[in-house]
């Protein structure tokens, strides 16, 4: 995933949470929460449940606005819309065996989040009350897609072609059923 940053340790969610003055005088944006699974056309249902959240912050201070993606979220809870006084948070292994991490991010107690893997970046233009987030939720698995002229990607794995918006950078491909990420 192309200009995103992974959170995999606390002393990492600790420079996060530091290098945006500890959320301090932000708010939640603009939230975009998708399960993996679904109920297709043919009414069958793919189960790859998981669900990933987008999360645009929105700060008076530098760098203004940052979007956070959570994978595979394990928990999450609003209480509230107001502004944020401070965040708070931790990384956690949750099992020698497997590996297996646990994210914890907490905005007051207005908002809190517990997911598998943490990614962000800075998308300081992110500002106003507009919608920013207008594609596919982003992946780390996405597989490459193509695109070509009109409007249409191709998926790199299956070679299905679909017609998508081309500004969108990720999109699922209508044959395999997973999330694409558009590649040079």
């Amino acid at each position: 995933m192309k200009d995103y940053s992974e959170v995999t340790t606390q002393s990492e969610l600790d420079a996060l949470i530091d290098s945006f003055g500890d959320f301090h005088d932000s708010m939640a944006k603009e939230i975009h929460v998708i399960n993996r699974g679904g109920v297709l056309a043919d009414h069958s249902m793919l189960l790859k449940h998981q669900f990933d959240a987008q999360i645009i912050i929105q700060s008076q201070w530098q760098p203004y606005a940052i979007e956070l993606l959570f994978c595979d979220v394990q928990q999450f809870s609003i209480d509230d819309a107001l502004d944020y006084a401070s965040a708070t948070g931790s990384v956690k292994q949750e099992s020698k065996a497997n590996e297996t991490m646990r994210v914890v991010l907490n905005f007051d107690s207005a908002v809190k989040i517990s997911a598998r893997r943490l990614f962000f970046r800075v998308q300081s233009d992110y500002l106003g009350i507009g919608a920013q987030l207008k594609s596919e939720v982003p992946s780390p698995t996405a597989i490459g897609a193509k695109l070509l002229e009109g409007g249409w990607r191709q998926c790199l794995d299956c070679s299905e072609t679909w017609e998508d918006d081309p500004q969108a950078s990720y999109s699922v491909c209508p044959k395999c059923l997973v999330v694409t990420e558009l590649r040079d």
